[in-house]
């Protein structure tokens, strides 16, 4: 005969381990545990609060000194030096533009006419020749009158175009004289409002840290 059989039959209870060990009844189910799992509070802690608001792991990073910009990044396209007007108050003598200005053609601009090195560079004195007596009977010659209407001519040409081309670098300089000290004042005004700027910003991180 069992010993389960035994006891059952004489009325007696079986011993405490072996209630433990016996199996629940069909229409009750053991209680869940309350306390949760470490998986469980691995996944609560790496979840949002709020679905709404990302969590600060999938936030981006500011971009550190030296990090390469994005491509779409807005920048501003580079500027030519020479589309750049300054605004200058200069207005050159009528009679002195014309002066400069050479007959039939388009009046000389100051602001657009630019020089080259070689132009600026100074001119040696020449050294007039020394006059050959002519015999008067050789005067006398048609070859040789004409052979002097050329040559007078031919001066008198050099003669204007230098002088035209020293008239128009005397207005030209007298033009950039007046840009420069506009452009040295626009430069003193964005030097203290860049001071004003760095100021700022130097309260800005002694308060919040650099940037």
């Amino acid at each position: 005969m069992d010993l389960e059989e035994f006891l059952s039959e004489n009325g007696i209870p079986p011993s405490p381990s072996q209630h433990d060990h016996s199996p629940h009844p069909p229409g009750l189910q053991p209680a869940a545990s309350t306390a949760p799992s470490v998986m469980d509070l691995s996944s609560r802690a790496s979840a949002p609060l709020h679905p709404g608001i990302p969590s600060p792991n999938c936030m981006q990073s500011p971009i550190r000194p030296g990090q390469l910009l994005p491509a779409n990044r807005n920048t501003p396209s580079p500027i030519d030096p020479d589309t750049i007007q300054v605004p200058v108050g200069y207005e050159p003598d009528p009679a002195d533009l014309a002066l400069s200005s050479i007959p039939g053609q388009e009046m000389f601009d100051p602001r657009k006419r630019k020089f080259s090195e070689e132009e600026l560079k100074p001119q040696p004195m020449i050294k007039k020749a020394r006059k050959v007596f002519i015999p008067d009977d050789l005067k006398q010659d048609d070859k040789y009158w004409a052979r002097r209407r050329k040559n007078n001519m031919a001066a008198k040409r050099s003669r204007d175009a230098r002088r035209l081309k020293e008239n128009q670098i005397a207005i030209r300089a007298s033009f950039l004289e007046k840009e420069n000290s506009a452009l040295r004042q626009e430069v003193a005004d964005l030097r203290k409002e860049l001071g004003k700027c760095k100021n700022i910003l130097a309260k800005y991180e002694a308060r919040h840290g650099p940037l």
